[in-house]
């Protein structure tokens, strides 16, 4: 049997081999790891590399002696594209991987992932292992178990003597049609009739429904109760006749007071309706398809940011990965009426909030809001010129001013002098200031010449002589003196230069790496289904 050849691992393999190589030790997968990007296979591994999740939802069977058919399933609302796999064992070693190049298949968040692959094992004995936890294998079905089933042939059906196979629709009708009358039947489902309608309203006594029909006026009067139908209704028509009403669609029952099939209704199970047109604004009752249908229609393409790590159900998160359009046909029509399409090499080069064409095929991209700020779209404001819708903006800081000191160079001195403005002299002469006298006193020697003074040769004053006499004071008594200008003139002063010098300027950094407001960080999605 083909089957996907997967690489056992050094440490698997060393967990499976008994003791001095007398055989295989038996072991238990409990966990299967899966890849989200392509990687290398390698006997080393003691753990898968690009790993997203660990699951334990699948279950394995030995269905040859080398091979396991494996199947898993993973039915959470990740997103993700599956490259590869790894089996764990109970004692979290790893057992085997298996990875290639190209997607395996891609989850998506409405969707679930699941995997059948028989895995090839050429090298131990696949029989000695087993899966733990296991949860579905798709086994043949039966009343107790669900998985795989046949479908009935029409020769099978007719014979009606099969219990392990199923009937379709298409194999069913024949049979039905084939039974002109039922007897004894009880109806729980849609009942039709395209012409009168026959009931009994009491033991021996029967009424055909009808237009125009005289049993339908007596029948209307007897006490008879309807159970069970649905789709077709009884009332009187303008002769009082009891004929079938379409508008109706509950079963009642006449013993409970509803007199001439007026009145309040007893409504039993569920009601279902045809569902009415899309966009009909008219009085018909809606249908939970049609309000299921209109409110999708209506959210698609709806932004909404919540405090939450995890995808809402019909919601994908904002974080630019690339989609399939089959897979979100409704979230794809949205973006073509957008007006925020553009190619991939656009919306990687600055369309960040757009969406873009992905492979031109049958994928596309979503916008990327993780960490990013919303902005209103300018749309010829002017606030914001020039700006298309979905486009990334830089950070930037609006022009201002920083206060800024300067540091001293230490102390200094300038010298400083005047100049002359050439010799000048003033003329003046001394008056007395009252009248007063000196007393001549001629006991004091007087030297006779200078060249006396100092020898101790005293002689006598002489009036005709040069030698000043010595006179007493007059008292306290002043001169005044006055003396001529010497014209007007003035001195230039001169400061010398301290040197050459500097005065260091320090402006202080103020901020991080980025400019923003106070802000609360949630998560952005879009309504996608």
């Amino acid at each position: 049997m083909a089957g996907t050849l997967i690489t056992i691992t050094d440490a698997g393999r060393a967990a499976l081999v008994a003791p001095g190589n007398t055989g295989t030790n038996a072991h238990q997968v409990v966990k299967i790891g899966l890849a989200s990007a392509p990687f290398v296979a390698d006997k080393g591994m003691l753990v898968m590399p690009n790993e997203r999740k660990r699951i334990t939802t699948f279950a394995g069977k030995n269905v040859a002696p080398d091979t396991v058919h494996v199947t898993l399933k993973d039915d959470t609302d990740d997103q993700f594209t599956l490259y590869g796999f790894g089996l764990y064992l109970e004692n979290d070693v790893l057992l085997g991987v298996y990875s290639q190049a190209t997607p395996i298949m891609e989850k998506s968040p409405a969707a679930m992932l699941l995997l059948s692959a028989d895995i090839q094992l050429t090298s131990i004995d696949a029989a000695a292992l087993t899966f733990g936890d296991a949860t579905f294998l798709n086994p043949p079905a039966t009343t107790e178990v669900q998985g795989v089933i046949e479908l009935a042939t029409q020769a099978e059906v007719d014979a009606g003597t099969d219990a392990g196979r199923a009937v379709t629709p298409a194999t069913l009708k024949p049979k039905l049609d084939a039974k002109a009358s039922l007897s004894g039947a009880d109806f729980i489902g849609r009942v039709q009739t395209v012409d009168s309608f026959r009931i009994a309203a009491a033991p021996g006594n029967v009424a055909t429904l009808g237009p125009g029909n005289a049993d339908s006026a007596s029948f209307y009067g007897n006490n008879v109760a309807l159970r069970s139908w649905y789709g077709i209704g009884f009332g009187p028509n303008i002769d009082n006749a009891l004929v079938p009403k379409a508008e109706f669609s509950h079963w009642f029952d006449t013993r409970t007071g509803n007199t001439g099939f007026r009145g309040t209704l007893d409504v039993g199970g569920l009601i279902t309706a045809l569902t009415p047109p899309a966009g009909d604004v008219s009085k018909r009752v809606p249908t939970t398809e049609w309000v299921v249908a209109a409110i999708a229609a209506a959210a698609v393409g709806t932004m909404v940011f919540e405090p939450r790590t995890s995808v809402r159900a019909g919601f994908l998160k904002l974080n630019g990965a690339v989609i399939k359009r089959a897979d979100y046909p409704a979230l794809w029509a949205y973006a073509q009426a957008s007006g925020a399409l553009v190619a991939e090499s656009a919306w990687t080069s600055n369309n960040w909030g757009c969406f873009s064409s992905g492979d031109g095929a049958t994928t596309f991209r979503l916008p990327e809001l993780r960490g990013e700020f919303i902005r209103c779209w300018d749309d010829a404001r002017g606030a914001d010129a020039n700006r298309a819708i979905g486009t990334f903006q830089a950070s930037q800081n609006i022009t201002h001013a920083h206060a800024a000191s300067a540091a001293a160079v230490g102390d200094h001195v300038h010298s400083a002098w005047t100049d002359s403005q050439g010799w000048h002299g003033h003329h003046g002469n001394t008056y007395a200031i009252g009248d007063h006298a000196h007393i001549l006193d001629q006991n004091v020697p007087q030297w006779a010449n200078d060249s006396d003074r100092g020898v101790g040769n005293p002689s006598n004053f002489s009036i005709d002589g040069w030698r000043q006499p010595y006179t007493s004071f007059a008292g306290a008594h002043g001169h005044g003196f006055d003396t001529d200008g010497a014209g007007t003139h003035a001195h230039n002063v001169g400061i010398g230069g301290a040197g050459n010098h500097s005065h260091t300027i320090t402006v202080n950094a103020d901020g991080g790496s980025e400019a923003r407001p106070r802000n609360v960080a949630l998560l952005a999605m879009i309504r996608a289904y």
